[in-house]
């Protein structure tokens, strides 16, 4: 069963993911990482979100959770990689650059 959060909760949750996957792949060809929706408590407790990851100009669909995410296959991150910052934009609309 889905449970709802306020808006205020899945924005909060959301930053969180995006501040995970930044480190978790430091591929500097990340450009971007996309909410295009709120987000929502699955079954197992754990939060997730669609999203769209942008890598080098390739649109990435995925879904962002707090304990597990998935999706397309990321490109191999090159030997050394560190992040550059990103763009991420909420599902408000609003959006912010991590680094």
């Amino acid at each position: 069963m889905n449970q709802q959060l306020t808006t205020k909760e899945n924005l909060v949750n959301q930053r969180k993911v995006a501040e995970q996957i930044i480190p978790d792949y430091p591929n500097p060809a990340l450009e971007s990482i996309r909410f295009t929706n709120a987000g929502h408590i699955n079954g197992s407790g754990g939060w997730s979100a669609n999203a769209v990851v942008t890598i080098d100009g390739k649109e990435y669909q995925e879904i962002l959770g707090t304990l597990v995410s998935g999706g397309d296959v990321f490109p191999t991150i090159p030997p050394g990689s560190k992040p550059d910052p990103v763009t991420v934009i909420y599902s408000d609309g609003t959006s912010e650059v991590l680094k």
